[in-house]
C-alpha cells in the first residue's frame, strides 16, 4: 500500500496520551499529514479499555507512561479487539533499550521517541504499519484457504517455515498419530518417526531446506495404535514475488502396502509371482531391450484395460512412455544397470489405452537372470491425485481466488515473459495500472459481499474487452493491471484504456441496487518507461495517481517528472557533478585529543559542500547518493589529495599531526586505491605514518578477502587503519583480529549514554578493554561533557573527539586553533 493509496481511505486512529502538551503536539503533527483520519482520543488506561469495547480501530498511537497504568498493559487488549490485525505505535520519552525490547516483543509495531517526533517520521511509520496490517490480513486469508484445502485431503498434509520448522499439521495427521497438533509442531513430529529412518530423513529434509529444492523421501511414522506405517513424502517450496521461500508445503501418502510388497519381493523370491499378481500397485517386467514380459492386473486397470485377461496393446516399455520422457527413462535404466544401486525412483508419464497421460512414480530394480534372462522390475504408483493437489496449490499461489485472474506473482511472471520475448524479437508492450473510483464507498455502504460481486463483474468486463493474447491480473483490493501485447502506437494504448473505462462505467446491478462505478488507468510502456517489472509497475502507478489528480475516470501516460523523488535525485545528480567540476567542496577538521596529556594528537578530515544557492548542504543528504551512484569515487580522490596536502601545511607550520580520512566500501572496490594513496603521499611529501584511513564495520560483510588484501597493502607502506563507529554493526573479535586496526573508535551512541545505566557503562568498559587483547588505541567519539571525558580517561581510553574539545573547522581556523593551543 503506497502513501497516496492510504490518503484515499478514512483511517480510524486511537490516540492514547495523558499529557496535554504531548497530546496537542501529536494532534498537530497528524493534522499536517494528507491522511484522512478519524481520531479517537483517550487520556487514561480506563478510558481506553472502554473505547476498545465500543469501537474498532485501524491502528493506535499509545503513550508508554500513563497516569493510571503503563501503555504496555494495553497492548494485548488493542491487538485482540477485532479479528483484523491492529498495528500499535508506541511513543515515549523513555529511551531505555530494555523497555523498547520488551514492548516490541509484546507486539508493538514501532517505538518512536517523543523528543524527535516529526511529520515525516510519523507518516512513514503510519504508512508502514498500515501496509503491515494489510499484508498480515492477506496472509491470514491465504493461510485460511490453504488450511481448508489441506483439511479436505486424504493425505497427511503439513507446512513448514523457511528454516524447516513445522507450523501446521492437518487433522488427518493428528488423527493418525493420536497426538494433538501443538505437541507435534516445530520438530515435535520427529518423535513419531521410526528411529531407523530418523537420520536419513533429517539429512534429506535439511538438504532441501538449505538448497531450496523439492524433497522426496520415504519413511515410517508411528500411528495411534503403535504400528509404524510407510509414507511417501513430498515437500515443495512456496516462494514470494522476490523468489524467497515463505513456506514449505508437504503431504504424506500411505504406501505401506506398496513398501511391504517391495520388501516381500526383496526378501523372498519364492513369493514373487503371488506378490506380482496381487500387488495393489502397478507392476511390470521388461527385458534389457525394453520389451514388456509381464504386466500385473493393477497396471492394466491403471491404464484403462478393464478386463483382467486383456493384454497391453503396447509391446515395449518405451512405447508406453510419453515421447517427451523416453530419453529420461533410457537414462534411468542404463544408470541402474551400470551401478550398484538396489533400485532407482523417478517420475514420468504413461500413455493409457485412450491415449491420455497418467503421471506415475516408477520404482525400478534390475534383476539378474530371471528364467535365464536379466530384466527390469518396475513398480508403478499413480500420482494423479497428488498432481491434482499440487495443481491446486500452484493455482492458489498464482491466481486470485475471488476473480480467477492472475495475482501479483502471476503478473511478475507475465511481465518477465513479455520482456524476454521482446528481447528476442522487438515487441513493445504496455502496462495499464488501474483501480476503481470510489470503490470504498460502495464496499462500505452495501457490504463486502456486494463489493466482492462488483470486483468479479469488473474482472469479467475487462476480460471480455481485451484480446486473447493480452493479460489481466488483480493485485488486491480494487487494483487491476492489464498487459497489452505488441503495442506499436501510443494512440492505440490510450484507445484501449478509454474503451475499458467506458465498459466499466456501464451500470452494474448488485442485488436490489444498481451502481455506477468509474475506473482510472496509468500507463507505462516497455522499454521507454522501464526495462523490468518493478520499474514498469512503479511508473504506471505514478501515472495512475496523476490520472486521479486530473479528475478520475481517465487515463494518463507516465511522465518522469510526475514524482518529486525522481526530480530531486536528478537535480542532486546534476548539482553533485557540477560541484566536482567547480570545486565546491571543502574539508573541515575536527581535532582528536590525547586524554592523558590533553594535547592534540591528530585530526579527522570531514567533507563539506558549499552549494552556490542552497548554502552548506549536510553530508547525510549527498554522501549516501554519491555512494550509490559511484560519484564518491572522484569525490574520494579529491578528499585524499586535499587532506594530504593540507596536513603537509600543518607540518610546515610545525604541527606534525596525523590526518584521518574516511574511505567507503565503494572506494575499496577500486583497483587503484593503493596507487591513489601512494601518489598523494609522494606529491605532498607527507610521511605515511601521518595518514590514517578510517573504515566502517560494513567492510567485514562485503568482499572480506579482497578488502583485507587492500588494507594489508596500505599498512605495508606505513598507513594507519582506524575502525570507525564500532559497536553499531556486525563486528566480531575474529574480524578485528584479521584486520588488525591501529585505532578503534567507540561509536558516539555509546559515549552519549555514559552514566545512564550500569550495563551500558560496562559495555563501554569492555570495548576499551579490547586494547589489552589487540594492540591498538581506543578513540571515544562524540564527547560533549567532562563526565564523559573523565569516564573514558579513567578507564584507559587513549584518545577523544567531540564538541567538548572543538567542532569541525576549515583549514585556516584549524591552523589558528593549533597555534592557540601551543601544540
Amino acid at each position: 500500500m503506497m502513501l497516496d493509496s492510504i490518503s484515499e481511505k478514512i483511517i480510524t486512529l486511537l490516540l492514547v496520551e495523558d499529557d496535554d502538551v504531548d497530546l496537542e503536539k501529536i494532534l498537530r503533527l497528524l493534522r499536517k499529514t494528507s491522511l484522512k483520519l478519524t481520531i479517537i482520543e483517550s487520556m487514561s488506561a480506563a478510558q481506553t479499555l472502554a473505547l476498545i469495547n465500543s469501537h474498532q480501530f485501524d491502528c493506535a498511537i499509545l503513550d508508554y507512561q500513563l497516569k493510571d497504568a503503563l501503555g504496555s498493559d494495553l497492548i494485548a487488549k488493542i491487538k485482540s479487539h477485532k479479528n483484523a490485525p491492529t498495528p500499535i505505535i508506541m511513543v515515549s520519552g523513555n529511551s531505555d533499550e530494555r523497555i523498547i525490547a520488551d514492548v516490541m516483543r509484546d507486539g508493538v509495531f514501532d517505538y518512536l521517541p517523543k523528543r524527535s517526533l516529526d511529520v515525516e517520521q510519523l507518516i512513514k511509520t503510519l504508512q508502514a504499519s498500515l501496509d503491515w496490517a494489510e499484508s498480515e490480513r492477506l496472509l491470514r486469508e491465504d493461510r485460511a484457504r490453504f488450511n481448508q484445502l489441506a483439511e479436505g485431503l486424504p493425505q497427511l498434509a503439513w507446512t513448514c517455515l523457511p528454516d524447516g520448522r513445522c507450523d501446521f499439521l492437518n487433522r488427518r495427521w493428528c488423527s493418525f498419530t493420536g497426538i494433538n497438533e501443538k505437541e507435534q509442531l516445530d520438530y515435535g513430529w520427529l518423535q513419531q518417526v521410526h528411529p531407523d529412518d530418523h537420520e536419513k530423513l533429517m539429512q534429506t529434509w535439511m538438504s532441501s531446506v538449505n538448497n531450496g529444492t523439492e524433497m522426496y523421501v520415504i519413511f515410517r511414522i508411528r500411528g495411534q495404535s503403535g504400528e509404524y506405517r510407510w509414507f511417501d513424502t513430498r515437500a515443495i517450496p512456496q516462494r514470494n514475488d522476490k523468489g524467497d521461500i515463505i513456506r514449505w508445503l508437504g503431504s504424506n501418502t500411505d504406501i505401506t502396502d506398496i513398501e511391504l510388497t517391495r520388501q516381500a519381493l526383496t526378501n523372498s523370491e519364492q513369493l514373487f509371482h503371488t506378490a506380482f499378481d496381487y500387488a495393489p500397485l502397478g507392476m511390470m517386467m521388461a527385458n534389457i531391450d525394453g520389451v514388456i514380459i509381464q504386466a500385473n492386473p493393477a497396471l492394466r486397470q491403471l491404464l484403462g484395460y478393464s478386463c483382467e485377461s486383456e493384454h497391453l496393446l503396447i509391446p515395449t516399455l518405451f512405447e508406453l512412455i510419453h515421447h517427451d520422457d523416453v530419453s529420461n527413462t533410457q537414462f534411468q535404466l542404463e544408470k541402474l544397470r551400470n551401478s550398484k544401486l538396489a533400485f532407482a525412483q523417478y517420475e514420468t508419464r504413461l500413455l493409457a489405452k485412450d491415449n491420455h497421460c497418467v503421471p506415475v512414480l516408477i520404482s525400478l530394480a534390475f534383476i539378474n537372470k530371471v528364467a535365464e534372462e536379466s530384466c527390469y522390475l518396475l513398480q508403478i504408483y499413480d500420482l494423479s491425485e497428488r498432481k491434482r493437489y499440487e495443481s491446486q496449490l500452484i493455482k492458489l499461489a498464482h491466481y486470485d481466488p475471488l476473480t480467477g485472474l492472475g495475482n501479483r506473482t502471476k503478473l511478475q511472471e507475465e511481465i518477465e515473459f513479455f520482456i524476454q520475448k521482446s528481447r528476442r524479437n522487438p515487441a513493445p508492450f504496455a502496462v495499464l495500472f488501474g483501480d476503481l473510483d470510489h470503490f470504498k464507498q460502495i464496499n462500505d455502504g452495501l457490504g463486502h459481499e456486494a463489493g466482492d460481486q462488483l470486483l468479479k463483474t469488473v474482472a469479467r468486463r475487462l476480460q471480455k474487452t481485451l484480446r486473447n493474447e493480452d493479460s489481466i491480473c488483480r493485485l488486491g483490493g480494487d487494483e487491476f493491471v492489464v498487459l497489452l501485447h505488441d503495442v506499436t502506437k501510443f494512440e492505440a494504448v490510450v484507445t484501449v484504456a478509454e474503451k475499458l473505462i467506458k465498459k466499466i462505467t456501464k451500470p452494474i446491478r448488485l442485488g436490489d441496487n444498481k451502481v455506477h462505478v468509474g475506473m482510472s488507468f496509468g500507463i507505462a510502456l516497455y522499454p521507454t518507461d522501464g526495462d523490468d517489472a518493478k520499474s514498469l509497475l512503479r511508473n504506471a502507478d505514478s501515472a495512475l495517481y496523476e490520472a486521479k489528480a486530473q479528475g478520475r475516470g481517465c487515463c494518463q501516460l507516465y511522465r518522469k517528472e510526475l514524482t518529486d523523488y525522481v526530480h530531486n535525485r536528478l537535480r542532486l545528480d546534476t548539482d553533485l557533478r557540477k560541484a566536482i567540476s567547480d570545486n565546491e567542496f571543502e574539508l573541515y577538521y575536527q581535532p582528536i585529543i590525547n586524554l592523558q596529556t590533553n594535547k592534540i594528537a591528530s585530526a579527522e578530515a570531514l567533507l563539506r559542500w558549499h552549494h552556490p544557492t542552497r548554502g552548506m548542504v549536510p553530508p547525510d543528504e549527498f554522501i549516501p547518493y554519491a555512494q550509490e551512484t559511484g560519484l564518491i569515487i572522484p569525490i574520494g580522490e579529491w578528499v585524499i589529495k586535499r587532506a594530504c596536502a593540507q596536513a603537509a601545511e600543518w607540518h610546515a607550520e610545525g604541527f606534525p599531526l596525523a590526518v584521518a580520512v574516511n574511505v567507503s566500501v565503494r572506494q575499496f572496490e577500486q583497483n587503484n586505491l593503493f596507487e591513489l594513496f601512494s601518489k598523494a603521499l609522494d606529491e605532498t611529501h607527507l610521511p605515511t605514518e601521518k595518514l590514517v584511513v578510517e573504515i566502517t564495520e560494513q567492510m567485514f560483510l562485503e568482499n572480506t578477502e579482497y578488502n583485507l588484501k587492500q588494507i594489508s597493502e596500505l599498512k605495508s607502506i606505513g598507513i594507519r587503519i582506524s575502525l570507525d563507529d564500532f559497536g553499531v554493526g556486525y563486528s566480531s573479535l575474529s574480524y578485528i583480529v584479521r584486520f588488525a586496526p591501529h585505532y578503534l573508535k567507540i561509536d558516539r551512541s555509546f559515549v552519549s549514554r555514559i552514566g545512564e545505566a550500569k550495563e551500558h557503562d560496562e559495555m563501554v568498559n569492555a570495548i576499551i578493554g579490547l586494547s589489552k587483547i589487540i594492540p591498538m588505541k581506543i578513540v571515544g567519539e562524540g564527547i560533549e561533557d567532562e563526565n564523559q571525558r573523565d569516564f573514558l580517561s579513567s578507564r584507559g581510553c587513549d584518545l577523544g573527539q567531540g564538541y567538548l574539545f572543538s567542532r569541525p573547522m576549515p583549514q585556516e581556523k584549524f591552523i589558528a586553533f593549533l597555534r592557540s593551543n601551543n601544540h
